[in-house]
């Protein structure tokens, strides 16, 4: 099972739209199950399952994990293809101002890097740096972001080829908190 299925196409993202194949994915929990077993434990019943089953099936949110034959029926039983599926945000893309959209396209793209890296499972735990609420002021901001950057450099400069680096894209982004309001 994958860590996280990045939905990218409006198919997939129409398939995940109906609130009862929400519900469907959130009825599985260590195991898998049949069209029959979540139609008890939904209380719908059992073509309506299936049809979503399918649905789902056909777009890969659910994979067919095993089939049984019971009584002579052959039972199948799925289980959703990862653990966390989340909407690309590519396509859901609209043209706001120049600047605007220049912000918006750099954190999109980092972001479908990381969806991308964490559906190969390629990301470290070393690999996400988080801080939160640190109080800046602008110059601080400017003066961190340039440290990064001539740290960069320097470990850039001072080495030689390694067999064994491995690329990284590396972003700072520092997003301001909405301060508190005093009531």
């Amino acid at each position: 099972m994958k860590e996280v299925l990045v939905l990218r196409d409006l198919e997939c993202i129409k398939a995940i739209a109906h609130p009862r194949r929400i519900d469907i994915l959130k009825t599985f929990d260590k195991s898998p199950l049949s069209a029959k077993q979540l139609s008890q434990l939904l209380d719908e019943p059992h073509a309506k399952i299936n049809y979503h089953i399918k649905t789902l099936y056909k777009v890969g949110i659910l994979e067919l994990v095993e089939e049984k034959i019971k009584s002579g029926i052959v039972e199948k039983y799925y289980y959703p293809s990862a653990k966390n599926i989340v909407i690309g945000q590519k396509i859901l893309n609209f043209s706001l101002t120049d600047e605007e959209q220049l912000s918006i396209s750099k954190f999109e793209n980092m972001s479908e890097l990381f969806y991308s890296a964490a559906e190969g499972n390629r990301l470290l735990d070393e690999s996400i740096v988080e801080y939160q609420n640190i109080s800046l002021t602008e110059s601080e901001l400017i003066e961190l972001n340039n440290a990064i950057k001539i740290k960069i450099q320097e470990i850039v400069d001072s080495r030689n080829t390694d067999e064994n680096e491995i690329g990284y894209n590396i972003s700072v982004l520092a997003i301001p908190v909405e301060e508190a309001i005093s009531i």
